[in-house]
């Protein structure tokens, strides 16, 4: 299976389609600067999540 697209929307679109109870997903651990300059898919998938995320560091 192969998926293209934002990689926060994408996890977020599979969870759905699957119907998850929890997301999993790893922090790379960017200091705020680099998250905000860059964006973050766990912070992404944080904030949009209707269910709940598990960020593992």
């Amino acid at each position: 299976m192969n998926r293209q697209g934002s990689p926060a929307q994408t996890i977020l679109e599979y969870a759905e389609e699957v119907n998850a109870d929890l997301i999993v997903i790893g922090s790379r651990g960017l200091n705020a600067i680099s998250e905000f300059i860059l964006g973050s898919v766990s912070h992404n998938v944080v904030q949009h999540a209707k269910i709940p995320v598990l960020v593992v560091k």
